[in-house]
């Protein structure tokens, strides 16, 4: 149970800095959820890293 809750807080996590950075919370929440948070946020971090 605390594994999904921390899985679940990451994907939340991941979502609210997407949305601050101006892109879609429920894409990259939903992201997160499908795989694992830890490799999307790497994956937003790569993408956003890119655009600059």
């Amino acid at each position: 149970m605390p594994l999904i809750l921390l899985w679940v807080g990451l994907a939340l996590l991941l979502g609210f800095i997407a949305s601050g950075n101006g892109r879609s919370f429920w894409g990259w929440f939903i992201l997160g959820l499908i795989i694992d948070p830890i490799l999307a946020g790497l994956l937003y971090w790569l993408i956003a890293k890119d655009r600059t």
